[in-house]
């Protein structure tokens, strides 16, 4: 049977202009090309499992506004349940990003009605939680929301998968209730205090995180592949070979890929090698959303790759 899968995170409209370089303070340039995409990582993580058949429901607030209205008809139209997203008297969070010709991001976030989910809707929302299969989060959305949902969903038996981006200081008990902690190199630098600049100190800092009481750490490289660290030992998953167009939401296809795949109660070996090729699939397109593949797309390309899968 098919566990449902509850994205608590935020929700963003991604305000993006191109530019040949970033201007400087107090400086006015012409810009080239300007573009509007769906984005936040909450968002994108439930569009993502929902494309790759997930029976994903979201909660997060978004704003009394056209950017609100438009975001909620995306979520739908990716057939996303949207009957827990709330409308308040706040903004939309927005992201507005400068991109230079090199491909280089400059990056301001409005957290807008994001900020106010409180403690009191993840209360209001605990037979939700608790009746979930696969609980997704972000750190988009306020740090003690997310401790609130991960307590209720632990003490349920509730699988939980923990992205911690944007990077921050998660307490301990914390990570202990978690599942699955997905960081990149980075976010497992600030979370364990060592540097990852190779694969030895993420070795060191993921031990760390171990001896802390990590149940299962999946650290996502890129086009290096991931690797899982447990109490048991570790595992190796390789990415695929594609050409690469643009690398945002790769990340987020990777956890929707994964939490697609444990609702189908596939085994981890296997979910997260279908959550490789989602990631890979998504760094061939442009944009976040617009960049995530749809479960058909999955399959072929898994087919297609067959030699590739064996030699995993």
């Amino acid at each position: 049977m098919k566990l449902k899968i509850l994205v608590i995170g935020s929700i963003n409209y991604d305000l993006v202009v191109f530019t040949s370089r970033h201007p400087a303070p107090g400086e006015t340039i012409i810009g080239s090309l300007f573009q509007t995409f769906p984005g936040g990582k909450g968002a994108n993580q439930a569009v993502a499992s929902a494309r790759l058949g997930g029976d994903v429901q979201m909660v997060g607030n978004i704003g009394q506004d056209g950017f609100g209205e438009e975001l909620l008809d995306n979520l739908r139209i990716n057939q996303v349940d949207t009957t827990l997203i709330q409308q308040v008297n706040k903004s939309t969070g927005t992201a507005l990003i400068t991109v230079n010709a090199d491909g280089q991001n400059s990056i301001v976030v409005v957290p807008g009605a994001n900020a106010t989910l409180g403690k009191e809707d993840i209360q209001a929302l605990r037979k939700t939680i608790q009746s979930a299969g696969v609980l997704v989060l972000q750190l988009e959305i306020p740090l003690e929301v997310v401790m609130q949902a991960i307590d209720i969903a632990y003490a349920a038996g509730v699988i939980i998968l923990l992205n911690p981006a944007p990077a921050m200081s998660i307490p301990p008990e914390t990570l202990k209730k978690v599942s699955y902690l997905i960081p990149n190199e980075s976010e497992l630098a600030l979370l364990s205090g060592l540097p990852t600049d190779d694969l030895e100190g993420c070795r060191r800092a993921a031990q760390v995180l171990l001896s802390r009481g990590c149940n299962q750490i999946i650290l996502t490289r890129g086009d290096q592949g991931a690797f899982v660290f447990n109490q048991t030992g570790e595992f190796f998953v390789p990415s695929f070979k594609v050409p690469v167009v643009d690398t945002t939401a790769a990340g987020d296809a990777f956890i929707g890929g994964l939490a697609a795949a444990l609702a189908e109660d596939m085994d981890l070996q296997n979910a997260l090698l279908r959550a490789s090729a989602a990631g890979a699939l998504a760094v061939t397109k442009a944009g976040a959303q617009t960049s995530l593949p749809d479960i058909t797309e999955l399959d072929d390309f898994l087919k297609k790759h067959k030699q590739e899968v064996k030699s995993q």
